[in-house]
């Protein structure tokens, strides 16, 4: 999934000049900065502030266990496991971008995952290479995880029942690479539904060529996006009670429409119908 971060501004409530900030000020500007951890051929991996909840929400539930140390050294290995598997996932569609002629600003590590913010989106196959790149990334460390568990032996390692850490790397990424290619844009099933859409538009009816990006983002955005995000938030309330998906496709539903509404807004003289 990729999605561009901006920055909130922080205001002063009180007008005149200042020799120093507010307690306010700084809280906010402390607890809502990006971090930069390191780079990666480049492009800097960070974490933003609000992502260290899971460290903190582990140690506080560790405590509460018999054998602390060990819970937390367990929850600090899931952690880490969760974070990389993240950041092999949003590195596949930078590498899929950089062979697309396209840079990179940062990948960033937030509660709801991780994003790579690229510097610009190609059309047609370019979008759908940088889309899959993410999915195929996640596939790879499927069959990873699987390997490594039928070749490790049951036991201890440093203290670490590795087994299961290895199983959960398995499940989770096999349910990051599912779940980024459900068709809801602006995720990466919603980005391959879009490219392949234009590709097919532009050939079938020549004579809207021109419109194909703008027609296919329609429906994908309206057509397809809407109905499974619906259907994935009816069904957290029924069965699954996954209640981040109520704060989550909202979100993205809420970023489909301002994408479309950039786009008729680029060429409004050829989308006063769509």
């Amino acid at each position: 999934m990729r999605l561009k971060i901006k920055h909130l501004v922080c205001v002063p409530l009180a007008s005149g000049p200042r020799a120093f900030p507010s307690v306010r000020e700084v809280l906010l500007r402390i607890f809502w900065k990006p971090i930069t951890l390191f780079h990666i051929r480049r492009v800097p991996v960070q974490i933003h502030s609000s992502y260290l909840i899971y460290p903190g929400g582990l140690f506080a539930w560790d405590l509460c266990l018999e054998d602390a140390s060990r819970g937390l050294l367990r929850s600090m290995g899931w952690l880490l496991v969760y974070s990389c598997s993240l950041l092999v996932h949003e590195f596949g569609h930078v590498f899929a971008a950089r062979r697309s002629g396209v840079s990179s600003r940062r990948v960033i590590l937030i509660p709801l995952g991780a994003l790579a913010e690229l510097e610009s989106m190609p059309r047609g196959r370019g979008e759908f290479w940088i889309a899959i790149g993410g999915p195929l990334a996640s596939v790879v460390l499927v069959g990873t995880f699987w390997l490594s568990l039928r070749a490790s032996p049951p036991g201890l390692f440093w203290f670490l029942e590795i087994r299961p850490l290895l199983r959960f790397g398995y499940v989770m990424n096999l349910i990051v690479a599912i779940f980024n290619l459900l068709p809801c844009f602006p995720m990466d099933g919603g980005r391959i539904l879009r490219s392949g859409l234009a590709l097919f538009v532009g050939r079938a009816f020549p004579q809207h060529a021109g419109q194909a990006f703008l027609i296919a983002t329609r429906i994908a955005v309206r057509y397809v996006s809407w109905p499974v995000a619906l259907g994935v938030m009816a069904w957290t309330i029924i069965d699954t009670q996954i209640w981040l998906h109520l704060l989550l496709f909202p979100l993205l539903l809420y970023l489909a429409e301002g994408e479309y509404w950039l786009l008729r807004t680029e060429s409004p003289s050829k989308s006063n119908d769509l």
